[in-house]
């Protein structure tokens, strides 16, 4: 007798088919968010690193269309500043770029690996923060940045 062992950590459709990631709980206010500048003083910044490859054709429509530059707000009255690069995108995640500014402290920027999880793009950085994504049918992107008891949101659109 095998024992398989399974943890959230490692739960994808191949290693843990009974176990499944879950979506995030969105703050019911999201639908009611518009796209628009940020109002920060001070900018996000994407590292000059930042390489966008085009998805490959075995790239399912619906995860290629994630792929490129998103800029956007976050926090209350629009006050934070965001970006997101999406550099690669596979069937079953991304390698992303997070950058998030605002006057109350330095800005910062991390590389993550994302994966999909149902219609979202989530990452977790190594302060354990949780980024999650997920795609309005216009293509602007809702956004929920969690940790712990805190959390913020806003909405991103893409670069043209």
């Amino acid at each position: 007798m095998s024992l398989r062992i399974c943890s959230a950590a490692f739960a994808t459709l191949l290693l843990c088919p009974g176990l499944a990631l879950a979506q995030t709980n969105w703050p019911d206010f999201m639908p009611k968010l518009k796209p628009g500048l940020s109002q920060s003083p001070v900018a996000a910044v994407v590292p000059p690193s930042a390489v966008v490859e085009p998805p490959t054709p075995d790239v399912p429509p619906d995860k290629a269309r994630w792929f490129g530059k998103w800029s956007g707000w976050a926090c209350k009255d629009k006050v934070c500043d965001t970006k997101l690069v999406v550099e690669k995108v596979t069937a079953v995640g991304a390698t992303i770029i997070y950058a998030f500014a605002s006057s109350n402290g330095k800005p910062f920027t991390a590389r993550v690996e994302g994966q999909f999880i149902g219609d979202e793009l989530q990452a977790t950085l190594r302060n354990g923060a949780k980024l999650a994504y997920r795609m309005r049918k216009e293509g602007d992107l809702e956004f929920l940045w969690r940790r712990e008891a805190q959390w913020t949101a806003g909405i991103l659109s893409k670069d043209k």
